[in-house]
């Protein structure tokens, strides 16, 4: 072998096609055509939800309608009052105590001065006791007082008797010493020693009336203070027993008695209401409570209708409690309520202005400035301009005609329009 001989070359390679390894398939269909089918479907479905939900509306199962029409506005208040007596006295505890007996009846008829009830006040005795004990000391302190008085009203009589005698004697002695002492019997001392029991008797005669005076205005002062003291227990005392009387009730008008349901053995305190006396005599009145948004349109004069007749408002109450003002109203002519009794039930009509023609709806909780009008089988939304309110109607000044049917009750939400069934 040849070592410089060069290798053999190989020998060169085979070409592969694969086409042994290949199979026939079937054309792929094409798809754009059913993707554009379905989009479209899905477009015009969603067009037509989108059409349709805003033209989908509520229907009302119980719409309560009611139609606009022209008439007479009464603008007037339905008001329900009762029957009070024009005259009539309430009937309070003056005193504290127990019922002791019951001498009337509720529903008669009494007279002035007729004995209702009588109570017993154990309290009340023990007091009254005892403040005529306080007046019988106090009088049997001013009587000592006095008997003191006296005694020192004789006892300075006899002292100043005794001074002016004294006095006498003096002058007496000064008069003798001064005869003598002109006879020039009696020394000019002796005289002098005279004149000076003279004048010292003088002294005390006219000092002791001074002093008695004195004593006698202070003594008579103090009398007086406690004379004063003794009339203040004494009115204290005549009060505690006019109390004690008082203790008996008796009617202070003739009339009938009412609501008057004492019971034997009860409690009572001042100021307790036991009932009243009507004077049928006196006539009655209606009274009723009117909402506070009329009080200042409320004037007496004012016109009310009942079936007993007209009436006129007399006087307003105004004081506001619940909400409620309270008017006293008087029949025109008292034949009317001749039938009527206190605390009956009357239906009034209370006339606030005259009647006025205008476009009327009736009221009802849907009935606002925004509402819901009629027009074929749909209630469609409108802004209207109402007026006054009374007696169940509304005052229409813009926005609906005669005719219109307009939804008085509540509507379920503020859409724009509703369905009717």
């Amino acid at each position: 072998m040849n070592p410089t001989a060069l290798p053999p070359s190989p020998s060169p390679a085979k070409h592969f096609s694969g086409a042994a390894m290949d199979r026939a398939l079937q054309p792929a269909r094409p798809r754009l055509p059913w993707l554009v089918a379905a989009g479209a479907g899905l477009a015009a479905l969603l067009a037509v939800l989108m059409w349709w939900r805003p033209h989908q509306l509520q229907t009302l199962t119980t719409p309560q309608l009611a139609a606009v029409r022209q008439g007479v506005f009464r603008d007037e208040l339905a008001l329900r009052g009762r029957i009070e007596p024009l005259r009539s006295v309430q009937l309070d505890a003056p005193e504290a105590g127990r019922v002791e007996a019951v001498l009337a009846h509720d529903g008669e008829q009494v007279k002035e001065g007729t004995p209702l009830y009588r109570l017993h006040s154990p309290e009340q005795e023990q007091l009254l006791m005892q403040r005529g004990a306080e007046v019988a000391q106090q009088m049997a302190n001013v009587s000592v007082q006095r008997s003191a008085q006296a005694a020192s009203l004789a006892q300075n009589r006899r002292e100043l008797a005794q001074l002016l005698a004294a006095q006498q004697q003096a002058e007496a002695d000064y008069q003798r010493q001064a005869q003598l002492a002109d006879a020039g019997f009696v020394s000019a001392a002796a005289l002098e020693q005279a004149e000076r029991q003279k004048r010292l008797a003088a002294q005390l005669v006219s000092q002791a009336e001074r002093d008695q005076r004195a004593e006698a205005e202070t003594r008579q002062q103090s009398l007086d203070e406690m004379a004063r003291a003794v009339q203040g227990l004494q009115r204290g005392l005549d009060l505690l027993a006019r109390s004690r009387d008082r203790l008996l009730q008796t009617a202070p008008i003739s009339g009938q008695l009412s609501g008057f349901q004492l019971q034997l053995g009860a409690s009572v305190k001042p100021g307790d209401r036991l009932g009243r006396i009507d004077d049928p005599a006196g006539g009655v009145q209606l009274v009723a409570d009117v909402d506070e948004f009329y009080l200042p349109r409320l004037r007496p004069g004012l016109s009310a209708t009942t079936p007993h007749g007209d009436l006129t408002l007399a006087q307003t109450l105004p004081q506001v409690q619940g909400g409620k003002v309270r008017v006293l109203l008087r029949w025109d002519e008292a034949g009317h309520a001749r039938q009527l009794h206190a605390g009956q039930a009357v239906d009034l009509r209370l006339q606030l202005d005259r009647p006025t023609p205008a476009l009327l709806l009736p009221d009802g909780p849907g009935v606002q400035t925004t509402l819901y009008v009629r027009q074929g089988r749909e209630l469609l939304r409108r802004q209207v301009q109402l007026g006054r309110r009374a007696a169940g109607q509304v005052e229409v000044i813009a926005g609906l005609q005669a005719g219109d049917e307009v939804l008085i009750s509540q509507p379920p939400s503020e859409a724009e329009r509703f369905a009717l069934p």
